[in-house]
């Protein structure tokens, strides 16, 4: 290969790793803050069913009137508690997603940057291998590459097939959560205006 090909390659491995690294810095930081936001959302829904399950059972204990119709009653403590189990569920998954996506993140960056590298090696001209002195023999190299892409092809999506199932748990947590505490929400107020 000529130089200018060299160059253009070197200028492209250049790019990438800094890409990688930009990359790998801005999805840190935007998931840290995404996380931090969604988690102390849930956790307050958490520690508010919790609370109201409270202030219920105090309530209860200084009134010896039964309140009507008490069905209601027990669907909105059944509801709280079910948020309250649903949210710290959430809580309990989400940094495994979190991690999940910037592994993949990561993993891609990383196949980039050494396809890039692999064709700089390969057009760079004659090298010669730091620890034997010899020379390095580029088809091999270029096939030990695609060997190597190929593999982590496979890595790549067996870890965004567990991002994804790690998504839908959380979805699935999040939306029983807000569910169970709407459908407190009413069966509390339903039940205030039929007792009161």
């Amino acid at each position: 290969m000529n130089d200018v090909e060299v160059q253009r390659l070197k200028i492209l491995l250049e790019s990438a790793s800094e890409s990688l690294n930009k990359s790998i810095a801005d999805i840190n930081q935007s998931q840290i803050d995404v996380a931090n936001g969604r988690t102390a959302y849930f956790d307050r829904l958490t520690i508010g069913a919790g609370a109201v399950i409270a202030a219920i059972v105090s309530f209860l204990g200084g009134h010896t009137s039964t309140l009507h119709p008490e069905w209601l009653l027990r669907c909105s403590l059944v509801s709280l508690s079910l948020a309250m189990l649903a949210g710290l569920y959430r809580s309990f998954r989400y940094p495994y997603y979190i991690m999940q996506v910037r592994k993949v993140v990561w993993i891609e960056a990383a196949r980039h940057h050494q396809k890039i590298k692999g064709e700089f090696i390969v057009a760079s001209g004659p090298s010669v291998d730091i620890n034997t002195g010899n020379l390095i023999n580029k088809t091999k190299i270029s096939e030990e590459y695609g060997t190597a892409d190929a593999g982590l092809d496979t890595v790549t999506k067996d870890n965004i097939r567990i991002r994804e199932l790690l998504l839908k748990e959380c979805h699935s947590a999040e939306g029983v959560c807000l569910v169970a505490v709407g459908v407190a929400m009413v069966s509390l107020v339903w039940l205030a205006l039929c007792t009161f």
